[in-house]
């Protein structure tokens, strides 16, 4: 900065969003009864970050040295000093002090805006320190710990993993069945937290986000619960309806993502049976009916495990090779035979492998749509039955009664494409 209004300027505007960050600190001070810094300690950190940048175009990096390692000293001693006093050895406070340095660093170079963004994030995330804690409360440790080996075995596998195919008719390619497993485990994970967020308060909800899950389970954890608590048959039967409506849109989602061609072959029908089968739902979820102030019974696990991530690979694989067996030694109308077998457990192997299929080999769309709206009749079917078994009489006919219709339309739908 080469003028002295632009140098007085930035300045202020450092001193400014360190003060931001002391805001929160002084806020954070009077709920707490802490002594840490506040508005103008950290104004005055944002200052020396600016002044630090100047002395740095002034003298060069050897003066940047000196001010950041004099600002760093500043910081750890009067940690040190603090901890002993209060054996309270935490550092949230001694990193937005390095925050405010930063900012100031960031607006003396001209990064006005990443700074105020900085500035503000810090302090959102210093103010969110009660609503996290409450978050991870609602998560388990073995939650934690799933999610972080999968993220790990993705991040450092996923890379690793050749994109080639191998062997009988090239059925085996790793990256791509690696790829579709992280796809559906993220599709379950989204379901499983908001589940988690949201409390299991309302059989409804929580059977609505189940079926980002797995609308099977959905339907055997609610069907048993019938028998025990018939009071509850409306709730449980909104649950089970509602998963096995979003069903059909998780289907329709994962085939536009890597095949569209065969998403729009089965949009029509899709969406369709997405309208009856949750319009039904909703018509049960605005009768009257008790709702659980406790756990809802459904068991419900946390579908990112290494576990159930190797056993949908090993899955995906086994359709995948399947498949293009029919497709080398007997006919493409044969992969519907396949999608109905899938279907009887899971819809989403025989989706994903259809577009793969549709996608790198050239299937016929209409033949593979064919083939994921056989799994899907099937596995609806599945559910009715799961429900007229498993549970009380009446919840068993009120699942029936939508189900079985809207497999009906699936089999229609299926000759019609």
């Amino acid at each position: 900065m080469d003028d002295t209004g632009s140098m007085l300027l930035a300045f202020v505007v450092a001193s400014g969003l360190g003060a931001v960050i002391g805001l929160e600190r002084q806020l954070h001070r009077h709920d707490t009864e802490d002594v840490s810094a506040g508005v103008r300690t950290y104004s005055l950190f944002g200052l020396w970050g600016a002044a630090t940048g100047f002395f740095a175009d002034v003298y060069g990096t050897a003066a940047f040295a000196v001010g950041a390692a004099a600002f760093a000293a500043l910081i750890i001693s009067s940690y040190v000093m603090f901890a002993l006093g209060t054996k309270d050895w935490g550092t949230t406070t001694e990193f937005a002090s390095l925050g405010a340095f930063a900012i100031g660093v960031l607006v003396w170079n001209d990064q006005v805006i990443v700074a105020a963004g900085v500035a503000v994030g810090i302090a959102a995330l210093l103010r969110a320190k009660r609503w996290l804690h409450g978050l991870t409360d609602k998560f388990s440790d073995a939650d934690v710990r799933a999610v972080l080996q999968f993220a790990v075995l993705t991040a450092v596998v996923l890379p690793l993993l050749p994109d080639q195919d191998y062997g009988p008719f090239a059925a085996f390619n790793p990256r791509r069945v690696w790829l579709m497993v992280v796809f559906v485990a993220a599709i379950g994970l989204a379901g499983y937290v908001a589940l988690r967020l949201r409390g299991e308060r309302g059989l409804a909800v929580t059977g609505l986000l189940g079926g980002l899950i797995s609308s099977t389970a959905v339907t055997l954890g609610f069907s048993k619960i019938s028998k025990d608590q018939p009071r509850l048959q409306t709730a449980l039967v909104a649950g089970i309806i509602a998963a096995s409506g979003l069903m059909h849109a998780r289907v329709l989602v994962e085939a536009f993502v890597f095949a569209p061609d065969m998403a729009l072959k089965l949009a029509v029908p899709l969406v369709v049976l997405f309208v009856l089968v949750e319009g039904t739902a909703v018509y049960w979820w605005t009768r009257p009916f008790e709702t659980t102030a406790g756990n809802s019974g459904i068991q419900l696990k946390n579908p990112v495990t290494i576990k159930s991530a190797l056993q949908f690979a090993a899955l995906y694989a086994a359709v995948i090779f399947v498949a293009k067996v029919l497709i080398e030694r007997a006919s493409e109308a044969a992969l519907s035979v396949v999608g109905a077998v899938s279907g009887i457990n899971d819809v989403d192997a025989i989706t994903l492998a259809m577009a793969d299929e549709v996608r790198r080999q050239g299937l016929d769309p209409t033949v593979a749509a064919q083939a994921v709206l056989a799994a899907v009749i099937v596995n609806t079917l599945v559910k009715a039955g799961m429900a007229f078994v498993l549970g009380s009489k009446a919840l068993g006919r009120s699942v029936a009664v939508t189900l079985i219709p809207a497999a009906t339309l699936g089999v229609g739908s299926w000759f019609l494409l």
